[in-house]
């Protein structure tokens, strides 16, 4: 399917300028399994003389006769032995090629350096003294995100400074994933978004002639639908003990978000539960957060889930599996989903607001340039009482205070005293403060009127955040 490329056209450009280079080169690709790494490659390859391995999680051996098998075929060899090693292997392409372009993709390479441990000096050494005489393209592909930073790009590898470039993938943000969603409203996109998140794979669950609510059911309240299980799977496949991480992010999605809350929460040991929060966080499932402005080892860190369809599918299908194995499907919208999606979708809302935020901020199209952004919680230093504040953005001398609203009625002037309150009490030397109101459903007029006196005072509505 064409349209899986919507929002990668910037990262294809990239590969085939460097591929135009016409030299040896090593590119690192990372990011969580289903953000469309495979689908990138693919159409990278087309048209171009190329050899993609995909490892298994099996032994060193079988992986190295799979990959063996794959190169004789791709030069047409046959009756020939296995590659004793992975260096004789890469050094036979390296000789074959010798002048021609060749695109050699390993995927899944975490599951081969793990079943053996000299692949990366093996890989070092070889590059060093054979490779970068040569123009293969070797392209190094994982979903294991801690494994590919620490173990192939971090400082400590064998392959560190080798690599000529590298690619984090994400999940789409909503400005992109929603270009999935044409046929619907500006609410429902988001909505939908909010549900399926920003993996193309999941996004293509979605059927542009059902509404958002035939949608939800048939995607996620069907027992034979390809997300009804989908978190699950993904765990098992990651992780060996899928059952613990599983009640992590139960107690995340329940509303346990501390690392003590989690631990009691779940009856492990707070230095394994910590352990297995680290191992989420490294494959993009949860996020550490702290306070805007707080260090990384700020008391006051909390985890959320960082992806939509995880957070969606632990909230509701998790919670209710039985009531679903049961027939009641109609039931579980009825009395579970559609009351509380309002409140689901605050913090997905929030989320929203910061991309927007960012993506303007990258345009120089607001009054500050800033360069952090994320939520605040804590002591107002004038009430002494505990706070938030959706989302602040700053550079360290002005800030954007922001109020994020995603409710069925009109944000009132009650809500911006009550942020321009809460900013009194932020604490910290500034030169000047701006308030940005975000609202699913407009603005009353008293604070369109404010807004228009006030030029510290702007207004986000769904059409503006929308806007391309």
């Amino acid at each position: 399917m064409r349209e899986i490329f919507i929002g990668r056209e910037k990262e294809l450009a990239d590969l085939n300028e460097l591929y135009a280079q016409d030299r040896f080169q090593l590119f690192v690709l990372y990011g969580r399994r289903r953000v469309g790494k495979t689908t990138l490659l693919n159409e990278f390859c087309k048209r171009k003389d190329a050899i993609f391995y995909s490892a298994e999680q099996s032994n060193n051996k079988l992986n190295l006769e799979k990959f063996s098998e794959l190169v004789f075929s791709f030069y047409n060899e046959t009756n020939l032995e296995a590659f004793s090693s992975w260096t004789n292997a890469l050094s036979y392409i390296d000789e074959r090629q010798k002048e021609k372009r060749l695109v050699l993709v390993i995927d899944e390479f975490p599951y081969l350096v793990k079943k053996n441990k000299a692949l990366l000096s093996e890989l070092q050494h070889l590059i060093d003294h054979k490779l970068t005489k040569g123009k293969l393209f070797m392209v190094l592909c994982g979903s294991y995100m801690g494994f590919m930073e620490k173990e192939v790009l971090g400082s400590k590898s064998p392959l560190f400074g080798r690599r000529t470039g590298q690619l984090h993938m994400k999940p789409f943000s909503y400005r992109t994933g929603t270009k999935f969603l044409p046929t619907f409203s500006v609410e429902e996109k988001l909505m939908l978004y909010g549900a399926f998140g920003g993996t193309p794979l999941y996004l293509q669950q979605i059927h542009a002639e059902e509404s958002f609510e035939e949608n939800i059911k048939r995607a996620y309240l069907k027992v034979t639908s390809y997300l009804y299980e989908e978190a699950l799977l993904l765990l098992r496949q990651e992780v060996q003990e899928p059952g613990v991480y599983s009640a992590i992010i139960e107690a995340i999605a329940g509303g346990y978000t501390k690392a003590n809350e989690i631990s009691t929460r779940i009856g492990e040991e707070s230095s394994k539960c910590l352990k297995y929060i680290n191992t989420l966080c490294e494959l993009g499932i949860l996020q550490k957060e702290v306070p805007f402005g707080e260090k990384e080892s700020s008391r006051k860190t909390i985890y959320g889930i960082s992806d939509f369809m995880f957070r969606f599918w632990y909230r509701y299908v998790f919670a209710n599996r039985t009531l679903i194995e049961t027939g009641a499907q109609d039931a579980v919208w009825l009395k579970k989903i559609e009351p509380d999606y309002n409140n689901y979708m605050g913090l997905v809302f929030e989320k929203i607001c910061a991309d927007w935020l960012t993506w303007k901020n990258a345009r120089g199209e607001l009054p500050i340039l800033f360069t952090s952004i994320g939520r605040w919680w804590g002591t107002n230093t004038l009430t002494r009482s505990q706070e938030e504040i959706d989302l602040v953005a700053g550079d360290g001398k002005d800030y954007l205070f922001c109020e994020c609203k995603w409710r069925n009625e009109k944000l009132d002037v009650s809500v911006l005293r009550g942020l321009k309150a809460k900013a009194d009490g932020f604490g910290g030397k500034r030169n000047c403060a701006y308030f940005v109101l975000f609202s699913k459903s407009g603005f009353t007029d008293g604070v369109i009127e404010e807004a228009q006196k006030d030029s510290s005072i702007l207004l986000v509505d769904l059409e503006e955040i929308m806007c391309h």
